[in-house]
């Protein structure tokens, strides 16, 4: 295998990153609180996405007490937009740990911050090493894709094997760093910023010399995964049940998508051709005085593509219990997913 010695590949990286790190607001921080929670949002979501939700969420929870302390849907709308929603959910959960337990302070040892709610080997690595500099290992997706390459890799990155060599790999370059808050940060940067998924900058990566990949001209072929997810499509129907300005709002329920948001009643299609048959009827069982198309959305949650139609009906009374009438222009404002947003934007 041609690779570079554990020190040499770990100063290496700490020396590039050193130069080119770019300016994120959370790098200009060692506060563990902030740190993980810009964590915990880049977790499936691009840096430019987070910046602003970063910035917003900590004005208005700025420690892990009023994290805390704060109500769930407060949480939920300072997210809105974010998706994934059980991160934030897990955050208000973990903050309420660490005041119970810890004074709203954070473990400085694995086997104890492992313990708080929603965080995991990476998270725990990530706030570990960066706040306090302690020599503890991380991977993510982009240190996943820099090991594949620089160690040459031929395992499925999704495969136990794979993933036990990435944290083995990681561990053992972590004790060789003079700084694991500079090393890991610059590994990490290193996968997002030149060892990318599709074209790679292999002339400006300072591993280019003792990677394997590159020695074996592998590096486009590498990684690969052996299972591909597979999406199911469903059909579905979004009801905008409208009365003098306002909508009706229901709360989404622990067992579906979006929970704890604010959602428009939603009917599940089996046949999408029908779908006019299917207004008429619920249009008919609430008395609505007109019902009209509105347009067309895709969206994409948990391995499930989403065909929605949504339809505005006129009607005189609630259509159901357990719900609330909200005017238009302050949906926007209240905890919905980004595909509520875009309902809204597009049709009101």
């Amino acid at each position: 295998m041609v690779v570079g010695s554990l020190r040499e590949t770990a100063e290496s990286v700490s020396r590039w990153f050193e130069k080119h790190r770019r300016n994120l607001p959370w790098r200009k921080t060692s506060d563990p609180y902030a740190i993980w929670v810009s964590e915990v949002m880049l977790q499936q979501t691009q840096v430019s996405t987070v910046i602003p939700y970063y910035e917003r969420f900590l004005t208005r929870f700025p420690n892990v007490k009023a994290l805390a302390e704060s109500p769930e849907e407060k949480v939920l709308a300072h997210w809105a937009g974010l998706g994934y929603y059980s991160r934030a959910k897990n955050l208000r959960r973990g903050a309420q740990f660490l005041l119970e337990n810890h004074q709203g302070r954070f473990p400085r040892s694995r086997d104890e911050i492992l313990k708080v709610p929603g965080i995991g080997p990476y998270t725990a690595g990530a706030v570990l090493s960066i706040a306090f500099d302690l020599k503890e290992p991380l991977v993510d997706g982009n240190v996943e894709r820099v090991f594949s390459r620089y160690f040459a890799l031929e395992l499925p990155i999704d495969s136990p094997q794979a993933k036990r060599f990435f944290w083995e790999k990681a561990d053992a370059l972590v004790q060789q760093c003079t700084s694991a808050r500079i090393f890991n940060q610059g590994l990490m940067e290193l996968g997002s910023l030149i060892c990318t998924k599709s074209s790679p900058q292999c002339g400006r990566c300072p591993l280019i010399s003792s990677c394997a990949a590159h020695k074996k001209k592998l590096v486009d072929q590498l990684p690969f995964k052996k299972n591909k997810t597979q999406y199911k499509e469903l059909h579905q129907l979004k009801l905008l049940f409208e009365k003098s300005g306002k909508i009706w709002l229901r709360k989404n329920t622990e067992k579906e998508w979006w929970s704890g948001l604010w959602d428009f009643p939603t009917t599940p299609l089996k046949n999408p051709r029908k779908w006019i048959s299917e207004v008429e009827g619920q249009a008919k069982a609430v008395g609505a005085i007109s019902w009209r198309e509105l347009s067309h959305q895709k969206h994409t949650v948990t391995h499930h593509r989403l065909q929605i139609i949504p339809v505005h009906l006129k009607v005189k009374k609630a259509p159901s219990k357990g719900g609330k009438w909200v005017p238009v222009k302050e949906i926007p404002a209240l905890p919905v997913s980004a595909l509520v947003k875009k309902i809204m934007l597009q049709d009101f």
